[in-house]
């Protein structure tokens, strides 16, 4: 009998160590009260790391992501990982939830977007082409209109830039309330002059938009994360957390834009800092 409940409580035990893996999908999940205050009043927060650190770059010693049912990976195996933190100010309707909710699927709209060039010190683009596909092999589809917001939706989309290539990536958009959650994950090789980055499904950008009708707002988290399959590109300092921390922020500006408000000026997310060769 003795030995049966040590067995009970140990399993008892195992139980509630593993109950409550995931957070809910709320603010508190992602932000800091200290962190709810800066973005409200308009400040970007972001975060960079990447293994090894051979350019003394990383803004931090590590990034521990809020593990959600949307994201509940180990995510502490990536090479590269950056986020960021921003508030976009919103008047949420019916009808402007629809637009926000087309605004994310409007994959054709990322053509255009521009981000900070530590090299050239200004301005570049970044974003060539992009565009739905419905396969790998398929030819340009034009983007979706929706006029019912589902509970999941998923997509394909080409995008051509002049950091990475062309990159095919699925995107699956979540609805939960006045709450979304989208996931881009490449589903190719990223490869880079002879070198072969990881594999696919080794790239991943997170986007998760927290409404808050007190606020009048949208509190957002974002984060991405990248393989890297070779040492020697990390130790050797080729790869640098800055290109994905500047592609990161290019995302966050680029939605501003196609929602109305223009960010341009915080196009860098290190101002004064990172910016020698």
């Amino acid at each position: 009998m003795k030995k049966l409940s040590i067995i009970t409580m140990l399993c008892l035990s195992v139980t509630f160590a593993f109950a409550d893996v995931t957070a809910d999908l709320d603010i508190g999940t992602f932000f800091t009260e200290e962190q709810q205050a800066a973005v409200i009043s308009g400040d970007i927060i972001p975060q960079m790391w990447i293994k090894y650190n051979a350019k003394s770059e990383n803004s931090v010693e590590s990034i521990s992501i809020p593990r959600t049912k949307y994201n509940d990976e180990d995510f502490s195996v990536y090479e590269v990982v950056t986020d960021e933190r921003f508030f976009i100010p919103y008047q949420l309707t019916d009808e402007s939830k629809m637009t926000f909710y087309n605004t994310l699927t409007s994959y054709s709209g990322l053509k255009g977007m521009q981000y900070y060039s530590r090299r050239a010190g200004k301005p570049a683009l970044l974003i060539k082409k992009c565009y739905r596909v419905k396969s790998l092999s398929d030819e340009k589809s034009p983007d979706i209109t929706y006029d019912k917001i589902e509970p999941k939706i998923s997509n394909m989309f080409l995008q051509k830039d002049n950091k990475l290539g062309t990159l095919y990536f699925r995107n699956e958009l979540f609805n939960e309330g006045d709450n979304f959650v989208m996931v881009n994950t490449c589903v190719v090789p990223i490869t880079k002059a002879l070198f072969t980055i990881n594999d696919k499904n080794e790239y991943k950008i997170y986007s998760f938009f927290i409404y808050d009708a007190n606020a009048g707002g949208y509190f957002c988290y974002s984060f991405q994360v990248l393989r890297v399959k070779l040492d020697s590109v990390l130790k050797s300092g080729m790869m640098s957390p800055t290109t994905f921390s500047n592609r990161l922020r290019a995302s966050t500006v680029h939605l501003y834009k196609m929602l109305g408000t223009d960010k341009s000026d915080k196009l860098n997310p290190w101002t004064g800092k990172y910016d020698k060769y």
